[in-house]
């Protein structure tokens, strides 16, 4: 893989390949057939993790034999879709996969598929019209195909049993029950019967199905009486892994005016202001530049006139944008598009992701098929109000993050989406935001007439600098199956830094020399292992047929043949971690021994565990430049120490220590739904972010308490103390929110506490309190609340009470300060909400 996988990508992956492992058994066990869904919510690349599946299942596992004769087909409903999905694929595994080795069906004129090799077809290539039918549906043969696309498929399904697996893309779409010609190819090719023209086709062996949603394929797998095993990414886990944008913000027109060309200029500005800060972050942390985009959706008879208007627009908001900037993906023409003076040209959906000179896309219906863009930043439609479930669907296509990670350190606006909407009113928005939430796909923070709070200048400028640098801790970035390949990341990162020099080269050199060291320690059992290897004892029972049954045992010795002895080296490469094994090989034949000689020698010393040996190794090269470069790294900018010292943590624990990061501004809604409408949220003072002076609300800053009633009773409460100097609502996530981590299960995840208050103690300090209103009927709250225990402990220096509330059965409000000896334990075992209540009751106090 080109990637480094996260967390949940690698389980994901775990567990496809598992999946389909046991398929292929109990197939060939007992013909059992077998579908195996991957769900994943937008965002959390289900292609990258079906290409790890593709170059599991081709070139095998540390755990898993290859097998390079499996036949996949790819099934999609769009070919613009399959496209886009050869090009993810050959990206994402960054030329492991051949190229030459994926096919599009239509291309392929051969009795069975071959072994090996990747088919992509769409199903509308497979309609009872279609070219790639030998026999038509009146029995006549077509004089272009000598086999059909159906004979193909069905020869393969007969012939190859478990090594044909079928991928089915977007599975939902096809697995409905309404009788169509698409959907009943859809369920021909994975269920078997009778096709479109007429011909019998036997059911799929092996079926992986790849869906955002997958009721309906679980649905008709069920029915068609095939096993199903289902592997699902939760949400969370996306949303926490910084591949999706932290928020959606939804800007309207609350009042009853016409003002498309205001907003559509708005929404040019906000692409500029975009622009530069991109242009900022590349320049200050060496990312690669994003060039983000806006999508305009257009009435569906939108005139000529009208688009000529638009582009005025466009034009007088930022002049300096070419023509060649815009373009459009209309669905029909397909091509240039000639408005007034101007030349719009044509760009088609899945191109536009790739096409970096593009800055405004006009389109007519949602581009949710085909395209996937995470550039796209700004949207506005001039759609019609009845058209949310529309819109919802198409933000969901810009959610993800450009860099495939959450952006630090810079500024808010990078992980946003921003909607203009400007014919819908504030009833319209509301079923915009419902359809965005009820859809389980799309886990985002969505923001309604959201203000943008500065700094406030009325508090300690001190505040700021606690904040910054109260400890945290976060999710790393990336993890590493491997020290080695924790190593080989750091490497590249300290050379790109200026730190080491050639670091890449360095390191490899490191784990060649220890291994070399340990091969010359261990050399007797090497090479023993390496005879054993070279020669093969074949053992012979003779059997004698006489009036007595008699036997005997002989054994001789014959040599291993080359095919077998590649084998063994292309297992070691499995077994020893990333290149070692490569490097290793090189070196021995630089230093005389011929392929075959190495290639066994490697084997052997996998045999033997050598892996452990590099691991070992490995951390010490990480612990040496870690020792060596800490001190220059601790003073260099946020955005490369952020990089650097995850790379160098050794540690065990799932999260690493970090600090929270104060950042510049903060987005905030000033709406929220209530029924069919929307009403503003109540304004508190004194936050260390405010609203902008000549804003409704300036000086003060929104929150939504409708959570919970008694939320707002500890802000009512907090607010008021003399003693007060600023407070910060914290965030649910992200780098600017304190997160501490809290096991629940067999996970280690991350609580956020809602309220953080300084006070100054009189003796010219600010002392910090942590204040946590919670429901104690949930599951979460002992463990939750422990960790928060365990966090006043170790910090106990910073913080100077740290308060769990609820609200007990009689309706009052009652606080358990969690800095207290022991309480940590005693919250531990508060697993239920009588235990909980109970304890508050002993130990706590009236809030």
């Amino acid at each position: 893989m080109r990637f480094t996988l996260e967390d949940y990508q690698v389980a994901a992956t775990e567990g496809v390949l598992t999946g389909i492992g046991r398929a292929r058994r109990d197939y060939r066990e007992d013909g059992e057939r077998t579908a195996v869904g991957l769900t994943a919510p937008t965002g959390a690349g289900k292609t990258v993790i079906a290409t790890a599946v593709l170059e599991g299942l081709y070139f095998g596992t540390a755990t898993r034999e290859a097998d390079p004769n499996v036949t996949v087909l790819w099934l999609t409903d769009d070919p613009a879709l399959n496209r886009q999905t050869i090009n993810k694929i050959l990206q994402a595994s960054g030329g492991r996969l051949d190229a030459n080795r994926i096919r599009f069906l239509a291309d392929t004129d051969e009795r069975t598929l071959e072994p090996g090799f990747i088919y992509f077809v769409h199903i509308q290539a497979l309609q009872r019209n279609s070219n790639l039918h030998a026999t038509r549906a009146d029995g006549s043969r077509s004089d272009k195909r000598t086999y059909g696309a159906w004979e193909m498929i069905a020869n393969t399904a007969r012939e190859r049993g478990g090594d044909f697996v079928v991928v089915w893309d977007e599975a939902h779409r096809g697995a409905g029950t309404t009788s169509t010609d698409r959907k009943t190819i859809a369920g021909t090719i994975v269920n078997g019967g009778t096709t479109n023209i007429g011909t019998q086709q036997p059911a799929a062996p092996i079926v992986l199905g790849i869906s955002a949603t997958p009721e309906k394929f679980q649905a008709a797998m069920s029915a068609s009486g095939r096993t199903m095993r289902l592997v699902e990414v939760p949400a969370n886990e996306v949303r926490q892994s910084g591949l999706l944008k932290d928020r959606i913000l939804l800007r309207n027109i609350a009042e009853d005016q016409t003002a498309d060309n205001t907003m559509l200029a708005l929404a040019v500005a906000d692409l500029r202001e975009a622009a530069t800060a991109w242009k900022t972050h590349h320049e200050n942390t060496g990312d690669r530049l994003v060039d983000p985009l806006l999508v305009v959706q257009v009435p569906p008879k939108v005139t000529d006139a009208r688009l000529a208007e638009m582009l005025a627009v466009i034009e007088s908001t930022w002049p300096e944008l070419s023509d060649y900037a815009i373009a459009h993906a209309f669905g029909d023409p397909h091509g240039p598009l000639k408005i007034g003076d101007k030349t719009v040209r044509y760009l088609p959906p899945e191109a536009i992701a790739g096409d970096d000179r593009a800055r405004v896309v006009l389109f007519k219906s949602a581009l949710t098929t085909g395209w996937d863009c995470p550039r796209a930043e700004v949207l506005v439609s001039f759609q019609g109000k009845d058209s949310f479930t529309e819109i919802a669907q198409l933000i969901g296509r810009l959610v993800r993050t450009p860099l495939a990670q959450r952006v630090d350190g810079g500024d808010d606006r990078l992980n946003e989406v921003v909607a203009y909407l400007p014919g819908f009113k504030t009833e319209h928005v509301t079923r915009v935001v419902k359809a965005l939430t009820e859809d389980e796909t799309v886990e985002m923070e969505v923001l309604i007439a959201p203000v943008v709070c500065e700094r406030s200048s009325d508090v300690p400028s001190e505040l700021f600098e606690l904040l910054d640098t109260l400890p945290s801790y976060m999710r790393p970035k990336a993890t590493f199956s491997t020290r080695t390949a924790q190593l080989m990341r750091l490497a590249a990162t300290l050379n790109e830094h200026g730190l080491v020099a050639n670091a890449s080269k360095k390191a490899r050199a490191w784990i060649v020399d220890q291994m070399r060291a340990a091969d010359s320690q261990q050399q007797d059992e090497i090479d023993a292992k390496v005879t054993d290897t070279l020669a093969l004892t074949v053992g012979t029972l003779t059997v004698g047929l006489g009036a007595d049954l008699t036997t005997s045992t002989s054994t001789s010795e014959a040599p291993t043949v080359e095919r077998d002895l590649d084998g063994y080296y292309t297992r070691a490469q499995r077994l020893l971690p990333d290149g070692s094994a490569s490097w290793y090989f090189n070196d021995l034949c630089d230093r005389g021994d011929d392929e075959i000689d190495a290639g066994v020698r490697l084997a052997a010393m996998a045999g033997l565990g050598f892996k452990d040996v590099i691991e070992r190794q490995a951390a010490e090269q990480i612990k040496a430049w870690r020792d060596a470069h800490a001190s220059a790294v601790s003073r260099m900018p946020r955005a490369a120490r952020d990089l650097i010292e995850p790379l160098w943590y050794l540690g065990s624990s799932p999260m690493h220590p970090t600090t929270v990061e104060a950042r510049q501004t903060y987005a905030a809604a000033t709406e929220r739904i209530v029924g069919d409408t929307t009403v503003e949220l109540t304004t508190y003072p004194k936050h260390l972010y405010v609203i902008p002076p000549g804003t409704r609300g300036a000086g003060r800053f929104p929150v939504d308490t409708s959570r919970s009633a008694w939320e707002a009773e500890v802000l009512e409460l907090e607010v008021t103390a003399e003693t007060l100097v600023g407070w910060y609502r914290n965030p649910s996530s992200g780098r600017y929110a304190l997160a501490i981590p809290y096991e629940f299960g067999e996970k280690t995840l991350l609580m956020h506490p809602d309220f953080l208050f300084w006070h100054d103690d009189g003796a010219g300090d600010y002392v910090l309190d942590i204040i946590d209103p919670h429901r104690h009927d949930l599951v979460d709250a002992a463990p939750k609340w422990a960790a928060l225990a365990q966090y006043a402990s170790d910090h106990g220096t910073l913080v100077r009470r740290v308060l769990a509330v609820i609200r007990d059965s009689s309706g009052s409000l009652r606080a358990l300060d969690l800095t207290k000896d022991g309480i940590r334990e005693q919250v531990a075992a508060a697993t239920n909400k009588d235990l909980m209540e109970s304890l508050f009751t002993r130990e706590g106090m009236a809030y």
